[in-house]
């Protein structure tokens, strides 16, 4: 494995809200820290890969990113919304795709009314489903394909539980969100006359976070879902505008020749910890084939200073480093010492302690000349969060392309659910 690459004068190249215009003067920006050179091989095949992209968004021929200009849908949004207004509780069941994306929206808002349950270990259904009050809980329940295992599990569980309490009519509680109508769960529903809405059967579950997979359920916890889709918007139309994403992917594709084969996501943004886990199957899923990819890890500012921050530093260098910062947060909690004992904290805000913690832990990686990226945004919000979301979506299809790898499928997973549904067989 070759060694970093050697960086810059300086140790930085400079910030990329000069380079790269990636709304940085409402949304975000972002800069890198110890890039070296740029391989102009790939430099080359991520501009022709976004220009392929480019042309896909323009044709209206990639369902993923088309789906943001939608607004019909919104409508029916809103039409099921009032429909289960009365509900004060809502379960998401669903895995993978089908939770994370809307996990991580829902995150933005400080509420309790829609939960998810993606666990099939049997002691935490038994806990899930004893705190709630059944009667008075209302259900959405996804999976694209509709064979999905544990969906399918919780749901028959569910329903023998909803049944044994003698709940009559409970049809109504339920929503379904499915691709075909005559997959398993299409056939649960239907014998339970619950609704069907159509999962887009062109756009893949790590991919659906502007679908109704992610829209819906972010609606229902009070989240303004045409923000969401509003950030996203405007981080497509600057994409459309030049061609400087393209840059951000060969940094990547670089960093991967030079050994760089984990990526680390550390946010020091509570409510982007679901963001990490979205992310994470986003990048893994859609990039590990053909023997490429690089590992995506988790870690959370500034929790994880105290338990990977050592082998960050002192381990193997093969990491690089994505941080997301905040300037502006909408609470803070000003420090005042005990009378009789003066600490190193006194007199300072919450917020300025955190900008400290997170700039000492960025320095001292960039001590260690490891490649390192910033993503700093003004405040989170419905539209920082939908744009950040699409930036990774759009940079993750241009590394694909560069690589000449499909994006949308996981060929390797299927086989694993193929052995697991004969074992069932049997």
């Amino acid at each position: 494995m070759q060694g970093p690459a050697k960086p810059l004068s300086g140790g930085s190249i400079p910030p990329l809200a000069s380079i790269l215009k990636i709304m940085p003067q409402t949304l975000f920006s972002q800069q890198f820290k110890n890039i070296g050179s740029i391989d102009k091989s790939f430099q080359s095949s991520c501009i022709k890969a976004a220009k392929h992209l480019k042309g896909q968004i323009e044709n209206k021929s990639l369902p993923a990113i088309d789906i943001i200009f939608n607004q019909k849908d919104l409508k029916d949004f809103a039409a099921i919304s009032k429909k289960i207004a009365a509900f004060k509780k809502i379960v998401v069941l669903g895995v993978g795709g089908s939770s994370l994306g809307a996990k991580t929206i829902c995150a933005l808002k400080n509420q309790n009314r829609v939960e998810f349950l993606e666990s099939i270990d049997p002691n935490s259904v038994k806990e899930f489903f004893d705190k709630l009050n059944l009667k008075k809980t209302f259900f959405l329940v996804i999976s694209k394909s509709g064979e999905t295992i544990e969906t399918t599990c919780q749901t028959l569980i569910l329903i023998g539980l909803l049944k044994k309490l003698k709940i009559t009519n409970f049809s109504k509680q339920f929503l379904f969100v499915t691709e075909s109508q005559t997959n398993s769960l299409a056939k649960i529903a239907k014998e339970l006359k619950c609704e069907i809405y159509p999962h887009h059967n062109k756009i893949g579950g790590r991919y659906s976070c502007f679908s109704v997979v992610g829209m819906l359920p972010s609606l229902l916890a009070g989240i303004d879902i045409k923000k969401i889709r509003s950030g996203a918007q405007k981080l497509v139309q600057d994409f459309l505008n030049n061609d400087d994403i393209s840059k951000t992917c060969a940094i990547q594709l670089t960093l991967h020749k030079q050994g760089f084969s984990s990526n680390v996501l550390m946010p020091y943004i509570d409510k982007l910890k679901n963001f990490n886990d979205w992310y994470r199957q986003l990048w893994a899923e859609s990039l590990g084939k053909n023997n490429f990819g690089s590992t995506p890890i988790n870690s959370m500012g500034t929790v994880d200073q105290h338990s990977q921050l050592q082998l960050y530093l002192d381990g193997p260098k093969d990491k690089y480093f994505t941080f997301v910062t905040c300037k502006n947060h909408k609470n803070d909690f000003s420090i005042k010492d005990l009378a009789n004992n003066k600490t190193l904290f006194g007199g300072k805000k919450l917020s300025e302690v955190l900008s400290i913690e997170e700039e000492t832990t960025i320095e001292v990686l960039n001590q260690k000349k490891l490649p390192i990226r910033i993503f700093e945004i003004k405040k989170l919000d419905e539209e920082v969060l939908g744009a950040l979301m699409m930036t990774v979506i759009l940079e993750t299809i241009i590394v694909a392309y560069a690589k000449e790898i499909n994006p949308f499928d996981q060929p390797a997973v299927e086989l694993r659910k193929d052995l697991a549904k004969k074992c069932l067989k049997s």
